[in-house]
């Protein structure tokens, strides 16, 4: 069970960042318009980071997740390409 949810884990995250490099890439290629704020545009999710300070020790959690369309899309097809590659 734990190997499956890094694998599932992987492919989000790997799916996510070329996603992201694609929507950066198609902003700057379209700098103006409906496609850069398709592209563009992006929802915030997470736990903001907070600081916790005991004098001997500083801690510092948080978690932050940045999607946009092309991120979706990078997960959508990375997830179609696993499936694909190792069926």
């Amino acid at each position: 069970m734990g190997k499956n949810v890094l694998v599932v884990v992987c492919v989000v995250v790997v799916g996510a960042l070329f996603g992201s490099f694609f929507g950066h890439f198609i902003s700057t290629v379209f700098p103006d318009g409906t496609i850069h704020r398709l592209f563009a545009n992006e929802i915030s999710a997470g736990l903001q980071p907070t600081r916790l300070d005991l004098r001997v020790i500083e801690l510092t959690f948080g978690c932050m997740m940045h999607f946009n369309m092309a991120s979706v899309l990078g997960i959508v097809a990375s997830a179609l390409l696993f499936k694909i590659i190792f069926k």
